[in-house]
Protein backbone atom coordinates (compact mmCIF):
# COMPACT_ATOMS: atom_id res chain seq x y z
CA UNK A 1 0.00 0.00 0.00
CA UNK A 2 1.47 3.37 -1.00
CA UNK A 3 2.02 5.38 1.92
CA UNK A 4 1.36 9.56 0.90
CA UNK A 5 4.05 11.87 1.82
CA UNK A 6 2.59 14.81 4.10
CA UNK A 7 3.84 17.92 2.89
CA UNK A 8 5.42 19.97 6.04
CA UNK A 9 3.68 23.64 6.21
CA UNK A 10 5.65 26.58 4.15
CA UNK A 11 7.62 23.48 2.48
CA UNK A 12 8.23 24.14 -0.99
CA UNK A 13 7.95 21.92 -3.72
CA UNK A 14 10.47 19.47 -4.58
CA UNK A 15 12.04 18.56 -8.31
CA UNK A 16 10.64 15.05 -6.72
CA UNK A 17 7.13 16.36 -6.20
CA UNK A 18 6.95 17.59 -9.54
CA UNK A 19 8.37 14.22 -11.31
CA UNK A 20 5.45 12.58 -9.01
CA UNK A 21 2.78 15.11 -9.68
CA UNK A 22 3.82 15.31 -13.72
CA UNK A 23 4.05 11.61 -13.40
CA UNK A 24 0.43 10.88 -11.94
CA UNK A 25 -1.11 13.79 -14.24
CA UNK A 26 -0.10 11.88 -17.46
CA UNK A 27 -1.20 8.72 -15.84
CA UNK A 28 2.15 6.39 -15.71
CA UNK A 29 3.38 4.13 -13.04
CA UNK A 30 6.81 4.70 -11.78
CA UNK A 31 7.71 1.49 -13.84
CA UNK A 32 6.28 3.15 -17.20
CA UNK A 33 7.73 6.23 -16.67
CA UNK A 34 11.31 4.27 -15.89
CA UNK A 35 10.66 1.78 -19.36
CA UNK A 36 10.25 5.07 -21.16
CA UNK A 37 13.78 6.66 -20.21
CA UNK A 38 15.38 3.71 -20.29
CA UNK A 39 16.37 3.43 -16.56
CA UNK A 40 15.04 0.97 -13.56
CA UNK A 41 11.86 1.85 -11.86
CA UNK A 42 14.26 1.97 -8.65
CA UNK A 43 15.81 4.80 -10.45
CA UNK A 44 12.14 6.72 -10.29
CA UNK A 45 11.61 5.96 -6.47
CA UNK A 46 14.92 7.57 -5.71
CA UNK A 47 14.34 10.82 -7.25
CA UNK A 48 10.83 11.15 -6.41
CA UNK A 49 11.64 10.30 -3.04
CA UNK A 50 14.84 11.84 -2.45
CA UNK A 51 14.26 15.07 -4.83
CA UNK A 52 17.83 14.54 -5.70
CA UNK A 53 18.44 16.11 -9.54
CA UNK A 54 18.80 13.21 -12.19
CA UNK A 55 21.80 13.53 -14.50
CA UNK A 56 21.26 16.23 -17.39
CA UNK A 57 19.62 13.40 -20.21
CA UNK A 58 17.45 11.81 -17.91
CA UNK A 59 15.84 14.70 -17.01
CA UNK A 60 15.34 15.71 -20.57
CA UNK A 61 13.93 12.38 -20.69
CA UNK A 62 11.86 13.04 -18.41
CA UNK A 63 10.69 16.33 -19.20
CA UNK A 64 9.98 14.40 -22.61
CA UNK A 65 8.27 11.57 -21.38
CA UNK A 66 6.23 13.61 -18.81
CA UNK A 67 5.28 16.49 -21.49
CA UNK A 68 6.47 19.40 -19.81
CA UNK A 69 9.46 21.64 -20.43
CA UNK A 70 12.57 20.69 -18.39
CA UNK A 71 12.08 24.32 -16.96
CA UNK A 72 8.94 23.56 -15.73
CA UNK A 73 10.29 20.00 -14.35
CA UNK A 74 13.22 21.63 -12.04
CA UNK A 75 10.50 24.54 -11.06
CA UNK A 76 11.75 27.26 -12.80
CA UNK A 77 8.89 27.82 -14.27
CA UNK A 78 5.39 27.35 -13.87
CA UNK A 79 3.13 24.67 -15.55
CA UNK A 80 0.44 26.52 -17.92
CA UNK A 81 -2.93 26.27 -15.96
CA UNK A 82 -5.36 23.39 -17.64
CA UNK A 83 -8.92 24.28 -17.69
CA UNK A 84 -9.68 21.14 -16.37
CA UNK A 85 -7.13 20.19 -14.54
CA UNK A 86 -5.09 17.27 -14.02
CA UNK A 87 -6.15 14.43 -17.28
CA UNK A 88 -9.90 13.38 -16.35
CA UNK A 89 -9.58 9.56 -15.37
CA UNK A 90 -11.89 8.12 -18.58
CA UNK A 91 -8.86 10.12 -20.37
CA UNK A 92 -5.90 8.48 -18.44
CA UNK A 93 -7.85 5.13 -18.37
CA UNK A 94 -7.95 6.06 -22.46
CA UNK A 95 -4.26 6.23 -22.45
CA UNK A 96 -3.74 2.98 -20.74
CA UNK A 97 -6.30 1.17 -22.76
CA UNK A 98 -4.64 2.60 -25.84
CA UNK A 99 -1.12 1.29 -24.71
CA UNK A 100 -1.97 -1.83 -24.19
CA UNK A 101 -3.70 -2.48 -27.26
CA UNK A 102 -0.46 -1.60 -29.20
CA UNK A 103 0.86 -4.37 -27.44
CA UNK A 104 -1.26 -6.90 -29.13
CA UNK A 105 -0.82 -8.91 -31.86
CA UNK A 106 -1.77 -7.32 -35.22
CA UNK A 107 -5.11 -9.78 -35.38
CA UNK A 108 -6.25 -8.85 -32.22
CA UNK A 109 -5.82 -5.10 -33.05
CA UNK A 110 -8.08 -5.68 -36.03
CA UNK A 111 -10.44 -7.44 -34.27
CA UNK A 112 -10.81 -4.34 -31.12
CA UNK A 113 -11.15 -2.11 -34.52
CA UNK A 114 -13.81 -4.35 -35.81
CA UNK A 115 -15.93 -3.83 -32.89
CA UNK A 116 -15.02 0.14 -32.28
CA UNK A 117 -16.48 0.34 -35.67
CA UNK A 118 -19.63 -1.90 -35.39
CA UNK A 119 -20.28 0.14 -32.02
CA UNK A 120 -19.82 3.43 -33.69
CA UNK A 121 -22.22 2.65 -36.93
CA UNK A 122 -24.50 1.34 -34.47
CA UNK A 123 -24.86 4.69 -32.76
CA UNK A 124 -25.04 6.48 -35.47
CA UNK A 125 -27.73 4.64 -36.91
CA UNK A 126 -29.86 5.08 -33.77
CA UNK A 127 -29.06 8.78 -33.42
CA UNK A 128 -30.40 8.97 -37.23
CA UNK A 129 -33.63 6.85 -36.43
Amino acid sequence: MARKRKKKPGKTETLGDRIRRFRIAKGLTQAELAALIGVPQQTITYYEVRGVSPAPELLVGMADALDVSTDILLGRKKAPERSGGAAPPSSVQRQKHLKRLDELPPHDQKAVFKIIDALAERRAKSRGA
